[in-house]
């Protein structure tokens, strides 16, 4: 008998010990999440968007110190819903606790997105909306009046030389609700300047990356009373490129070549620099994944819910005049 008291005595001290290795010096149980950030690919501007994740959570550690969060930034290799679908589904299936997701096809997406929320997962969108969807908020650029401000700043530019907005649009995803509201902010405003010659002359969105210059040339050839390119997502580099082959310099203040492009990727700030854009539009996308690791924080760990269904991060233009401005960009921010 005294044996087996014993035996029982030194598995209640194993049991003892192996749950003090589970607490923190404080002697508290630490608990932990795992968060994600979904973007609709991969590349240099959602690098940008992950920095914004990523300095919230180290943030976290110090306001929170019982918690312990893990984030995941991911997205699908290939471009397209299906692939974004299988992402989003596998972080369900590893128990992911919440995840803020930029939704490549907004009708596409939604059942995942519905599913997900099912399971007990807390869902937010950035940047492109699901707002059919059991997502809790969205967090991002009020999109439509994005493409009011580049088309704006084409008439306005136009404008100051004496000149007529003659625009054509080299155009994002056209299955993203994000990329359809941008072209209506540019159809709305195309329209409301018509008595001043504005005209939108052509628009079309490339089968990928790859033929998107070509997509350009083509819109020029077809249409050769253009003076305004446009371009409504990161892609604006294939707009500037056809400017340098040209010699097109915004340095020339020649009204017959204006490029408002979108976005703060490396060859579009250098296409500012150079001279071979004249403004880009630049989105804050850094604070979308920052905002969204807080939202799905607060809303796990303390049960507070978003101050409103959108949570609004604005956008600003970079120009030759503050493009050296290094506390411009969203990444330090």
């Amino acid at each position: 008998m005294k044996k087996l008291f014993a035996v029982l005595l030194i598995m209640v001290l194993a049991l003892s010990l192996v749950a003090c290795g589970k607490k923190e010096e404080g002697g508290e149980d630490k608990k932990s999440m795992k968060l994600a950030v979904v973007y609709t690919g991969l590349g240099d501007f959602w690098d940008m968007c992950g920095v914004g994740g990523t300095k919230r959570v180290e943030e976290l550690k110090t306001e929170y110190p019982d918690w312990t969060v893990d984030l995941e930034l991911t997205g699908p290799s290939e471009a397209g819903v299906t692939a974004q679908i299988q992402v989003v589904e596998n972080l369900i299936s590893l128990g992911y606790d919440g995840m803020v997701v930029a939704a490549s096809d907004a009708e596409g997406l939604t059942p995942t997105l519905n599913a997900a929320a099912d399971a007990g997962v807390v869902v937010f969108t950035m940047d492109t909306d699901c707002p059919d969807s059991k997502r809790l908020a969205f967090v991002g650029t009020h999109n439509e009046n994005f493409g009011r401000k580049l088309a704006q700043f084409a008439v306005d530019r136009q404008a100051e030389y004496g000149g007529e907005a003659r625009i054509i649009v080299l155009h994002g995803a056209v299955a993203q609700l994000g990329m359809i509201q941008r072209l209506k902010g540019i159809t709305d405003v195309v329209a409301e300047n018509a008595s001043k010659g504005a005209v939108l002359l052509d628009y079309q969105s490339p089968v990928d990356m790859a033929s998107g210059q070509a997509t350009v040339e083509s819109m020029m050839l077809s249409n050769p009373t253009w003076n305004c390119a446009l371009c409504t997502h990161a892609g604006g580099s294939l707009v500037s490129a056809v400017f340098e082959e040209n010699g097109w310099n915004d340095a020339d203040k020649n009204p017959d070549h204006c490029g408002v492009l979108s976005d703060d990727t490396a060859q579009v700030i250098n296409a500012v620099k150079d001279g071979f854009a004249t403004v880009t539009e630049v989105q804050k996308q850094a604070n979308w994944a920052y905002n969204g690791v807080d939202l799905l924080f607060k809303k796990i760990a303390l049960g507070q819910d978003p101050p409103s269904d959108f949570v609004e991060t604005p956008t600003f233009y970079v120009t030759l005049d503050n493009v050296y401005d290094e506390d411009m960009y969203p990444t330090r921010q």
